[in-house]
């Protein structure tokens, strides 16, 4: 039913007819539209459902991994892969490169509050 959007000449079908400038802001003025909807879902929800607002922030940042492994870390693996540099260990400059960015974020998470 849906297998027209995993091919990449299926995809850009959709909006064929359309200059690349269009796509850019149809794309842009959707992903706002998602991303206004869910955050409107804070007005939806009283205070006194916690639980629903921590699920919910639990979902987001699981989309936000699984869309940094997908979108970033699989592809930098495979880089490092076809490189031929690093062998069986072509996962390790990636491995190194994000937790470096972690410890960055958890360090300006400590930093900011004294600032």
């Amino acid at each position: 039913m849906f297998s027209w959007c995993w091919s990449r000449e299926g995809f850009g079908a959709m909006i064929a007819g359309y200059s690349p400038v269009v796509q850019a802001l149809l794309g842009t003025l959707f992903t706002w539209g998602l991303t206004a909807a869910g955050a409107a879902l804070v007005f939806v929800f009283s205070s006194g459902q916690k639980r629903i607002l921590d699920g919910s922030l639990g979902f987001a940042a699981g989309v936000m991994l699984a869309a940094s492994y997908w979108s970033l870390l699989a592809p930098a693996i495979d880089m490092a892969e076809d490189s031929g540099k690093y062998g069986a260990f072509a996962f390790l400059p990636v491995a190194v490169g994000f937790t470096l960015g972690a410890a960055f974020v958890y360090c300006a998470d400590l930093l900011l509050p004294l600032l």
